[in-house]
């Protein structure tokens, strides 16, 4: 029982410090508080520092995502997206195509090779689309196990951080090579503020929360009233989602203060409670065809991006900081965009990433249906 006091004082407690301390700083900007909150829970799952209970990592990372789903989506602000520059709806665009072709085309070829490929596909289109967090909502639409999400999720993040090294050392430099280098436009300023933690937001952190709890209860309500059984895991996705993207069409919803706040703080809860479920010793041992088939859709689906972005000549700081949204989620826009010395994008890239966790629930779903028909 102390051990799972421990873990759950962790999962709860140990975002707190890295919301404090680390973010918006200099350290921050390298190494961005979710990626230390992966750090911490793989630490502790891969090195045994005590014994941790698979079933607490489990709720850990689902309940911490049916509270953020709403939380995150009352800020998607759909109009006001699409009237963002041309080139960042149409990056973003590109991404979802890249990911949905990637997912669907090694979905086929790799079925009767991997058993379960078409769960895995729907679970790595999350991961393209809004990041390992969106995975997870795939996940859950799917009913997928936590050993089975433990070992995609493992995968996933050792592949995914090879890659975000490459995006925070050459990539500037590789894919100013040949895109376009970003234009800014008269007035423009290269700074972006954000209003952080706030106790004066609590008003409005209290609301969002509550409206989250009440859409999570409605959702399991038209469920089981309808159904008698909760067992309809993508239902509850698809309702979660639609639900939320509704109430964010409420004028006053959007106006409340401090929503992302508690959003960021449960994705730091979710990347310590997933950590915890990682064992990069499934990877060596047991990664085998599996590696192969994430690292293959992952390399397909940056180079399907890239060319697009190339073709419709879209800039090189639009292009990766959409690539960030899409792979890594809103999280990690901050410290691509620091390390683009373009700090412009941020709004746009925190939209684009929102905007993922929308169509990544959907569309994840829609490609394990798709493969399973197929």
């Amino acid at each position: 029982m102390t051990w799972e006091i421990l873990q759950i004082a962790i999962i709860i407690l140990g975002p707190i410090p890295l919301q404090m301390y680390l973010k918006d700083t200099k350290v921050g900007n390298i190494l961005s508080p979710i990626v230390v909150a992966y750090m911490i829970g793989i630490a502790i799952s891969t090195f045994k520092i005590f014994p941790l209970s698979e079933s607490i990592s489990d709720w850990g990372t689902k309940i911490s995502i049916m509270l953020a789903i709403p939380l995150l989506l009352f800020g998607a602000d759909i109009i006001g997206w699409l009237k963002h520059s041309r080139s960042t709806v149409l990056s973003f665009l590109y991404a979802v195509i890249a990911a949905f072709v990637s997912c669907v085309v090694y979905g086929i070829l790799f079925r009767g090779k991997i058993t379960g490929v078409e769960e895995y596909s729907g679970m790595l289109f999350g991961v393209y689309t809004g990041g390992t967090a969106t995975m997870n909502a795939v996940a859950i639409g799917l009913d997928v196990t936590p050993k089975v999400f433990a070992f995609v999720n493992s995968i996933e993040i050792f592949v995914g951080g090879i890659y975000l090294l490459f995006l925070t050392s050459v990539a500037p430099m590789f894919f100013g090579s040949f895109l376009r280098k970003y234009k800014f436009e008269d007035g423009d300023v290269n700074e972006y503020e954000e209003d952080g933690f706030s106790w004066s937001n609590l008003p409005g952190m209290l609301k969002s929360l509550g409206l989250s709890v009440l859409i999570i209860g409605v959702t399991l309500g038209v469920i089981l009233g309808v159904f008698g059984t909760m067992d309809k895991s993508t239902l509850i996705i698809i309702i979660l989602t639609t639900l939320s993207i509704g109430c964010s069409f409420i004028p006053a919803v959007g106006k409340w203060k401090g929503s992302f706040d508690v959003a960021e703080y449960l994705l730091l809860v979710f990347s310590i409670a997933a950590g915890m479920l990682c064992d990069f010793a499934i990877v060596i041992n047991e990664g085998g065809l599996m590696l192969l088939y994430t690292a293959l859709t992952w390399i397909t689906v940056v180079f399907i991006h890239t060319l697009l972005s190339w073709m419709s000549k879209i800039d090189r700081d639009t292009t990766m900081i959409t690539s960030t949204a899409a792979l890594y989620g809103p999280a990690f826009i901050g410290q691509i965009a620091t390390i683009l010395g373009n700090k412009r994008i941020i709004i746009a890239g925190i939209a684009t990433g929102i905007m993922g966790y929308a169509i990544g629930n959907y569309l994840g779903l829609a490609v394990t249906y798709l493969l399973r028909i197929l």
